[in-house]
């Protein structure tokens, strides 16, 4: 394993640490007289710099790097650029920003792009640089805003008629750019010093990599058994390649934070997932990732993941209005059933066309009604008040029928845009949160990347899939719930038609949970969410009814774990996906589970120790 290169200031305003190159790999010429001649390694790294004494806001300083290959052989180059203050005292000091923008700017060169690319967090010379051959400019000047208040706190006497300004914290501050550079001979540009993200990709190499047919349920004996073996498997997102680790694994081991995760996949853009697996525990001096069961989860404690089940609302990691299920024995009324509906101030009209309507009895047209006709007035007529109008959420039960009022809401859209707005937390994020901060992660945050966290709140069987959706109980046993896309393509359709491939992508953004708008909602406090139900079964826990799992995962705690993804809504049950004795399923939203967050490690990500393994596992510092 190789050590993680470290980063040495040069103490100044602006500081450059160039690292030369180093013998990477040998190249060899010989004679019959078996003598031996090494190539020549040989770079030189060159920076135009002076720096400034009286570094002022809307200052810009030159600076330039460039590196020169005085070798005899092909290199590649690469730049890492690190910015950051220190006090008057070597101290360090919060970025200055306004507005949330860095007051503070790296210049890149005119064109940079066409020469550099950014690579898990550095800079790439896109070329092989040849002997005696120069870099093109990365970087041309650093500037301070002329935005940048570097005025101190201003205090006043006791009559308030002598203000005093007080000295900045940034008074004889330096900031500080340094720029690790790093080359290696051409051909060996792929042994680049690892990242946490190359760990799972390289493993794809290995005699374990396999490819999973999710159309087919493998078994051993009478368990489910880890569909097709265990290792690391490949699947594309966004059109970009990401690595996920599946099955009896102990070689996914990390400690960031100083609290021991397991990775679970890459995204698509480098970085690495990875959820929460215990304190570590100190073994002759060395930091272990021995904890099980309960110790696996935070603050080892169960929570509902929301306060209450009775309204689809209650799916949400975070949700809006809450319209709670009602129900009503409609004896023999006549009742219209219609389609689709409009709405006249407060008085709801049901759409009676032919065709667009069914009437009768609760008894005789209930199976008829469940095709596509999901509206009705509960006094039985064709038009009624805001109070009055209803969505049927079930046709299973012949005396009873039980429904959504739609509280005033132009359909039942809408109404599912109000119930899924994201206005209110849920217990589950708001303890995730907090657990985040107190555990001091939050200071940390600039090591994540802000993945998106997906909460995926559409379904897609049952009436509440849409209008026009079939929601006959002739349809099989759970026709009369609705179920959630996400556990549709994994779940129900594994008990009749085989796996479903799992799918990564968020196709709501509403539902997408990320800190920043940029990729997502900007919903999320910090950049922490759950697992989701396709992570689960890309990592090879069965999904099953009430039937015994398997322990073989290394996801595996024997406690019941929440996911952050809706599972079902039927009429008052709204359920999450949960991990359970070794599968998972559903579990009502007031029910009581343990937590274990998940966080993504930004791309280039590197680690400093370990093999990975829970008695040697990752170090990222």
């Amino acid at each position: 394993m190789k050590n993680k290169k470290s980063l040495i200031a040069i103490v100044g305003v602006i500081a450059l640490l160039a690292v030369g190159g180093t013998i990477a790999y040998y190249a060899t010429s010989s004679t019959f007289g078996n003598q031996f001649n090494m190539a020549t390694y040989r770079v030189e790294t060159t920076e135009s710099f002076v720096s400034p004494n009286n570094w002022q806001p809307c200052d810009v300083a030159s600076k330039t790097i460039s590196v020169t290959n005085r070798s005899s052989v092909d290199v590649s180059v690469r730049i890492k650029l690190n910015d950051y203050w220190k006090d008057e005292n070597g101290n360090d000091l919060p970025d200055l920003v306004e507005n949330g923008q860095k007051l503070t700017s790296i210049n890149f060169h005119d064109g940079y792009e066409n020469y550099w690319e950014l690579k898990a967090g550095w800079y790439t010379y896109k070329t092989n640089l040849a002997p005696n051959a120069t870099t093109e400019p990365l970087i041309d000047s650093v500037s301070l805003s002329c935005n940048a208040n570097l005025t101190g706190a201003v205090s006043y006497s006791n009559d308030g008629k002598t203000a005093v300004t007080g000295d900045s914290p940034y008074a004889n501050a330096k900031f500080h750019v340094d720029a690790n550079i790093q080359t290696i001979q051409a051909d060996a540009s792929e042994k680049w010093e690892p990242t946490v993200a190359h760990i799972i990709e390289n493993e794809m190499n290995q005699p374990t990599n396999f490819r999973i047919n999710f159309a087919k349920e493998a078994k051993e004996s009478d368990d489910v058994e880890i569909a097709n073996g265990n290792g690391v498997g490949e699947y594309t997102e966004n059109g970009q390649k990401i690595y996920y680790y599946r099955g009896e694994l102990d070689n996914n081991n990390v400690i960031w934070g100083n609290y021991c995760w397991v990775m679970i996949r890459t995204t698509y853009t480098g970085g690495t997932k990875i959820i929460y697996n215990g304190v570590p525990t100190t073994v002759d001096g060395k930091k272990q990732c021995l904890a099980t069961g309960v110790g696996r989860t935070i603050n080892q404690s169960v929570y509902r993941f929301n306060d209450s089940s009775m309204s689809p609302a209650h799916i949400g990691y975070m949700y809006g209005a809450v319209i709670n299920a009602q129900s009503m024995n409609p004896g023999s009324r006549t009742i219209v059933f219609s389609n689709n509906i409009s709405k006249d101030g407060n008085t709801y009209i049901l759409n009676t066309d032919e065709g667009e309507s069914v009437t009768g009895t609760w008894g005789d047209k209930r199976l008829e009604a469940a095709v596509r006709y999901h509206y009705f007035c509960t006094n039985g007529a064709a038009t009624c008040s805001n109070t009055q109008i209803a969505y049927i959420l079930s046709y299973s039960y012949e005396s009873t029928i039980y429904y959504l009022p739609l509280n005033g809401y132009e359909d039942i859209e809408a109404a599912k845009d109000a119930m899924f707005r994201n206005d209110n937390d849920s217990i589950a994020k708001r303890t995730v949160e907090t657990w985040f901060a107190n555990s001091g992660l939050s200071a940390l945050e600039d090591d994540l990347e802000d993945a998106v966290y997906c909460n995926e709140r559409l379904f897609g069987s049952g009436s509440l899939a849409g209008e026009n959706s079939n929601a006959s109980p002739e349809n099989g046993l759970y026709a009369d719930q609705s179920y959630s896309t996400a556990d549709w393509r994994n779940a129900l359709k594994a008990f009749t038609e085989g796996y479903s491939e799992p799918a990564l992508e968020c196709p709501n953004v509403r539902d997408s949970f990320t800190k920043s708008e940029a990729n997502g909602n900007g919903k999320l406090k910090y950049k922490v969410g759950l697992i989701t139900s396709d992570e689960i079964a890309l990592a090879g826990i069965p999904v099953t009814t009430y039937s015994t799992g398997t322990a073989n995962n290394y996801l595996y705690t024997n406690v019941n774990a929440w996911s952050m993804s809706p599972m079902v809504y039927g009429w008052n049950y709204a359920g999450m996906v949960t991990m359970r004795d070794g599968t998972w399923r559903t579990h009502g939203t007031y029910e009581q589970d343990y937590l274990r967050p998940v966080v993504t490690l930004k791309p280039g990500t590197e680690y400093s120790s370990g093999s990975g393994s829970k008695y040697d596992p990752y170090i990222v510092e």
